[in-house]
Order: structure tokens, then C-alpha cells, then sequence
């Protein structure tokens, strides 16, 4: 059964501006009939005309399928993501990569690199979100189908309230998810946009920063550079290298020992999931569902590099970005 009620909002323009008092008021009245579950139309006050006082107004059925607006640039969309796959894929590359031991360590770490992303562009998908409505999957593809086919009167109400409804839960449990998930113990600002996204909280007005892009480039290359010192920093140096050997050292430990696949393991372990990538641009996602062959390559791969003192020279780069400080009140 249908309810009748006021399509009204008192914050939108007046429909009804009167010369001689030179006020606005809202006279004209519309009234809608809608379902239980259905949305309310949406209701738009148009320009003036040259004569008349009264504004027309544009009412709009409202659609049951709304994108929201987002960047165009390409994501990662770990929510659709096949890691049975995704593991079973890493475990099959780690028979094409070097051995660990190999002398060429730059491209031994970019083949394991691309054995990630490779598995990862099988795996889970990856694309700009054009048309993204928050919460929708197969279920809701399918209601909104039956919706599309259904005869105009009772069938088609049935078939949108079920959409809605269905679109309300997954939205519920996004919330839920979405509050369960603040944690002040780990990420204060993580935390804090959560909280502002939920409660609409308004995000600090941007301010142009005085220092230009150029100068603080050249203050962090100026920071970097090396200086080239003469004897005394030499001997200095070795000086305090000899000193750090000297250093006891408890029985059973030793710095130079090799990685064990337990260390290893736990270091993944404690890998944050949702954090920005490296310049090799790998997620921590990517390692936390590796196969297991692949990590014990990669700790192989480690102590090769701890024996020969060489390292991959992307590990010797780092992505910097200056971000101003906010003023001191």
C-alpha cells in the first residue's frame, strides 16, 4: 500500500518570491505517493521568470541506481581479490626466478617483484571505479535486473523495494565494519578520518604552502649529499667500526648470523595491510598471501645479499614527500 506524504525541505529555494513585500516563501506544496521501502522523488526549485512570481518545480523519480563520484585512477580492489588463487600463482613463479644466491641481486629482486604483480593482475582487479555505487555486488545486480524487466505497478515495487532493502544491509554492515575498525592504539589519524567521514566532520581549509615545490627539493638534495672528508674522517670512521666488533655480544646471538624463514615469517606478520607502497609498488597485501615457497626464496635471497654486502639499488632509493606542518595556535 502506498503512503502519501509532503515532498518538502525547508532549505531549498523559495518557490514563491513576492515583489512587493521582496520575500521568498514556499506556497506551492507537493505531495507524492511512495512505498515503504521506496525513496522519496527528488525535488528541484527552478530559476525565475521574467514575469511570473511563482517558480516551477522539477520533480524527479528517484533512481535506484545513484554512482558516487570518484578519481579516475586505478585501484587495487582487495575486496574482490581471489587469494586462493592469487597463492597458488606466487607458489608456481618461484620455479622461473634466479636462485638466491645469484650474483646479479638487482635483477634476481625485480623478477620477484614482477612474479607479485604478475599474480596480483590475475588475481584481483584493477581499474578506475567510473560508475561506483557503494555496496553494490552480484545480489544487487540481480534484483536491479528483475527490476528493469518487471511490468510497471506491483511487480516493479516488489522488485525495488527488495533491491533497497538489500542495499540498506550491505550498507548497515559497512557501517558496522566501518566503527569496528577505529582503533586510537595503532593510528590517530586513521582513526580521526574514519570519525570525520561518519560524522560529515569538515576537513581543515587548505592553505598555500609559502615555500615553493623547488626549494624544498633542493634543501632535501642538499640534506643527502655526501661530503667527501679526508684522512681523519677515514680513520675515524674505521675507528668506530672496529669499536662495534669489539662490543660484547650474548652468548648464542650474533649479528652476522644468517636469517632464519621464523624471522622472516614473523616480520610479514606484522606487515600492515593497507599501506601506501614502495617505489616497487607492492602491497602489503601482496606479501601477507604469498605462498610460502615464495618467502623462503625471499629469505635465501637475503642472506645471499648479507654475504656478498650487495644489495638492489631500488632498495637504496626512497620516495620522500614534504607535507608543511600545520600552524601553532
Amino acid at each position: 500500500m502506498g503512503i502519501i506524504g509532503l515532498l518538502y525541505n525547508p532549505k531549498e529555494t523559495a518557490s514563491f518570491f513576492s515583489r512587493r513585500w521582496n520575500v521568498g516563501t514556499n506556497l506551492d506544496l507537493t505531495f507524492v505517493s511512495f512505498g515503504q521501502d521506496s525513496r522519496l522523488p527528488d525535488r528541484r526549485i527552478l530559476g525565475k521568470f521574467p514575469w511570473p512570481q511563482h517558480r516551477l518545480s522539477l520533480i524527479t523519480p528517484p533512481k535506484l541506481k545513484v554512482p558516487a563520484h570518484s578519481d579516475p585512477v586505478k585501484r587495487w580492489n582487495f575486496r574482490k581479490a581471489d587469494w586462493k588463487r592469487f597463492c597458488v600463482l606466487t607458489g608456481e613463479s618461484v620455479e622461473r626466478l634466479l636462485r638466491p644466491d645469484t650474483s646479479n641481486t638487482v635483477r634476481g629482486y625485480q623478477d620477484f617483484c614482477e612474479s607479485l604483480l604478475s599474480a596480483a593482475k590475475q588475481c584481483i582487479p584493477l581499474a578506475c571505479r567510473k560508475n561506483y555505487v557503494p555496496c553494490w555486488d552480484k545480489e544487487c545486480e540481480t534484483h536491479y535486473c528483475s527490476f528493469i524487466i518487471a511490468p510497471v505497478g506491483t511487480d516493479s515495487d516488489r522488485a525495488a523495494s527488495s533491491l533497497l532493502s538489500w542495499l540498506d544491509q550491505k550498507k548497515q554492515e559497512r557501517w558496522e565494519e566501518a566503527v569496528n575498525s577505529i582503533d586510537f592504539s595503532q593510528s590517530t589519524r586513521k582513526a580521526w578520518r574514519t570519525i570525520n567521514k561518519l560524522t560529515g566532520g569538515s576537513a581543515r581549509s587548505s592553505r598555500l604552502c609559502p615555500v615553493s615545490a623547488n626549494s624544498i627539493a633542493s634543501q632535501l638534495v642538499k640534506n643527502g649529499a655526501h661530503r667527501a672528508g679526508g684522512c681523519e674522517s677515514t680513520r675515524f670512521v674505521n675507528k668506530e667500526l672496529s669499536d662495534l666488533w669489539k662490543i660484547p655480544i650474548p652468548e648464542g646471538r650474533n649479528i652476522s648470523e644468517p636469517f632464519r624463514p621464523e624471522e622472516i615469517a614473523a616480520a610479514f606478520r606484522r606487515l600492515k595491510p593497507r599501506k601506501t607502497p614502495g617505489l616497487e609498488l607492492l602491497f602489503p597485501e601482496f606479501i601477507l598471501h604469498a605462498k610460502s615457497d615464495l618467502k623462503s626464496w625471499f629469505c635465501d635471497f637475503l642472506n645471499s645479499c648479507m654475504r656478498q654486502l650487495k644489495i638492489p639499488k631500488i632498495w637504496r632509493r626512497a620516495l620522500v614527500v614534504a607535507m608543511p606542518k600545520p600552524e601553532s595556535h
